[in-house]
């Protein structure tokens, strides 16, 4: 009967496990539709947010480009410093954040240039926002 027991308690925590994933997932595809919609959107002269894509397990890309910009003219650690500083702090702060946050949702930024090479990722787990 304990073993029984054991097992059904297992079979529930991996069934409460595999609904809530479903339900992250299910939230974020929601997320990316939305922003999708409106997408591409010109953030700035030079940024255009192409869209935004999910990943398993529980992790929502935004995809930029950047249009005047040629990849290999790119200094990707002067990049990464420049960058890093907002985007952790949107990351952490923001109330559009805030359920990404709330479901431990790993976000990246992905940078491409203008002829769609890729610059840059910028990857952000839980740990480094909560």
């Amino acid at each position: 009967m304990r073993h029984f027991f054991i097992c059904f308690g297992l079979l529930f925590l991996f069934s409460s496990c595999a609904d809530r994933a479903e339900k992250n997932r299910q939230n974020l595809a929601k997320v990316a539709r939305e922003i999708n919609e409106k997408c591409p959107k010109m953030l700035d002269s030079e940024t255009r947010l192409d869209g935004i894509e999910v990943k398993e397990p529980n992790t929502l890309v935004y995809q930029y480009t950047l249009v005047h910009v040629l990849s290999q003219n790119v200094d990707t650690v002067q990049f990464h410093r420049s960058l890093w500083p907002g985007i952790i702090s949107t990351v952490k702060v923001s109330v559009e954040m805030k359920k990404l946050r709330e479901e431990n949702t790993t976000i990246e930024y992905y940078y491409q240039d203008k002829n769609n090479k890729p610059i840059y990722t910028f990857r952000i787990s839980p740990a480094q926002y909560q």
